[in-house]
């Protein structure tokens, strides 16, 4: 009978023994610490802190707006580019060293002077005056003083691929500026532009939209749509 509740006594004690255990792991699981996350982040090692970069900031300068041929002395405004310099982690970026963000027109006889776009969130990639009155059809020569009338610009205005950079490998929209008055009026916009290029008194644009390439003809001055032909097979 004696060797009966010896056994008895053992089982108890390492019953309490175990139970013990179980309340010391349980307090410390689910202490007043512990609860505030999730169980599983204490069985999962917590990643390294990795200190972060501060991006550089942007520094801008102005700069004079310069066309071989034409005559500044001549023309009754001025033209300057606004140039965005350094590169940065925030959006938008610029992948070059410099990038134009936006023109000043100036006009000299009242001083006034006025943007072409709002802000500066773009980059403007190409520019390109367009030849007009009796240089329709007559390239200028190298001494000739040709007045800058229109202006078509390519901009890009959006991360449309999501790299963190505006660049021609995003969306392109295409304007043209009137001067004096300097206001851009938009011509078309393009997931790629492949030329541009003015022929007497028409403008020729080749581009590619959702898919499908285009070459589309404009009249000049008004830049209204005179015809438009799908290119087929045009690589990708």
């Amino acid at each position: 009978m004696a060797g009966f509740f010896r056994v008895l006594w053992r089982i108890n004690a390492v019953l309490a023994f175990g139970a013990a255990l179980l309340a010391i792991v349980f307090l410390t699981l689910f202490s007043r610490d512990r609860i505030k996350q999730p169980l599983l982040n204490y069985f999962v090692p917590q990643p390294l802190v990795q200190a972060v970069k501060a991006p550089t900031a942007y520094s801008y300068s102005l700069e004079p707006d310069l066309f071989i041929g034409a005559s500044d002395n001549q023309d009754d405004f001025e033209l300057y580019r606004l140039l965005r310099w350094g590169n940065s982690s925030a959006h938008p970026g610029t992948p070059d060293a410099s990038a134009t963000v936006n023109i000043l027109v100036i006009d000299k006889k009242t001083g006034n002077n006025t943007w072409l776009f709002s802000g500066y969130d773009r980059v403007i990639t190409g520019q390109e005056a367009m030849l007009t009155g009796r240089w329709y059809y007559h390239e200028p020569q190298v001494d000739d003083d040709v007045p800058v009338e229109l202006m078509v610009l390519k901009v890009v205005e959006a991360d449309s691929n999501g790299d963190g950079f505006l660049s021609n490998a995003d969306r392109q929209t295409l304007y043209v500026a009137r001067f004096p008055t300097g206001v851009p009026e938009k011509i078309l916009t393009a997931d790629q532009i492949y030329f541009t290029r003015q022929q007497g008194k028409e403008f020729l644009v080749s581009y590619r939209d959702k898919a499908v390439s285009y070459f589309t003809t404009f009249s000049l001055p008004d830049f209204q749509q005179v015809k438009q032909t799908i290119v087929k097979d045009m690589p990708q």
